[in-house]
């Protein structure tokens, strides 16, 4: 494994590290997008040991910062956030790609930097791949009965004296909550706008939720409820790690986590190998040649619910 600077973007803004394989030639590159205003170590180093992980896999990652962020300058573009933002994404990639001569990307992160990832993927073919960890997550009526028993659970575990909540803090004044930043996931509509777009081009998209969703997602068979109108199959795919808090303190955790990424992003080698050396064997169709598309599967999570 090893790591390297970079600066890239239309001023040479944007700083970032690249983390590769050592010996072989990457055949998939990851770019890492900033959680909120973590910089590009990601909280408590999850990006930085991710990275570290997935060269293992001869995946080429680079994580970096946003503009405005860690080492990365603030954009001169006059434009609003969320298009800067999907600017510096694509720099990102085209930056990655060029480099490394890869054809095939995938986007991440956790938070708000996977829904900048998911938008990026969106808008750029080249992404045959997204890894969201905690990102919008969307209440339904299975949702509302297991968060009605987790409550009862705690309430009867109190009772017996075998529970003792957390002490809570002092509320922030008025002018301590007018400074505070309000994250607001992204709404449904768009979620499943850009999720049936992604399907339609194969783009295999992971999900990793932890227990730090649980106000918004607590079950693995939710996410197929929060997309009921979508099939789908065997491009989604997920792991629920309910004991995990959001930003993984623990160590522990954040190998639980970078090992499950591992191997997802892992298969998707494999399946680009395979892409790859399907079209270069392929003989030349003509425009009669009729296409077949792959029949959609199930959902597959990491653990099976009740």
């Amino acid at each position: 494994m090893k790591e390297s600077c970079c600066q890239f973007g239309p001023q040479r803004q944007l700083a970032g590290i690249i983390t590769e394989p050592s010996e072989r030639a990457a055949r998939l590159g990851f770019v890492l997008v900033s959680a909120g205003i973590t910089p590009k170590h990601g909280p408590f180093r999850l990006y930085a040991e991710l990275a570290r992980r997935l060269a293992e896999e001869d995946i080429a990652t680079l994580r970096f910062d946003l503009g405005g962020i860690g080492d990365s300058a603030q954009s001169s573009v006059q434009a609003p956030l969320k298009q800067r933002t999907e600017l510096e994404i694509r720099a990102a990639v085209d930056y990655l790609a060029e480099q490394r001569g890869l054809d095939a990307v995938a986007l991440g992160g956790l938070c708000s930097g996977a829904e900048d990832a998911f938008r990026g993927a969106a808008v750029d073919d080249r992404v045959r791949a997204v890894v969201l960890i905690d990102p919008f997550a969307y209440r339904t009526p299975g949702w509302a009965w297991r968060h009605a028993l987790y409550r009862l659970g705690r309430r009867t575990l109190r009772a017996l004296g075998l529970y003792s909540p957390p002490i809570a803090s002092k509320p922030p004044s008025d002018e301590q909550r007018a400074k505070l930043v309000a994250y607001k996931y992204m709404d449904r509509a768009e979620s499943t706008r850009i999720l049936e777009a992604l399907l339609r081009r194969r783009v295999s998209a992971h999900f990793v939720y932890t227990g730090g969703m649980r106000d918004l997602f607590n079950h693995e068979r939710q996410l197929h409820a929060m997309f009921g109108g979508l099939e789908l199959g065997s491009s989604v795919t997920l792991d629920y790690f309910p004991h995990l808090d959001h930003t993984q303190l623990l160590a522990d955790d954040r190998h639980a986590l970078t090992e499950a990424i591992a191997r997802r992003l892992s298969e998707t080698v494999r399946i680009e190998a395979r892409t790859r050396a399907n079209r270069e064997t392929a003989p030349p169709q003509g425009p009669s040649s009729a296409f077949r598309s792959a029949s959609a599967g199930s959902v597959r999570g990491s653990r099976s619910g009740p």
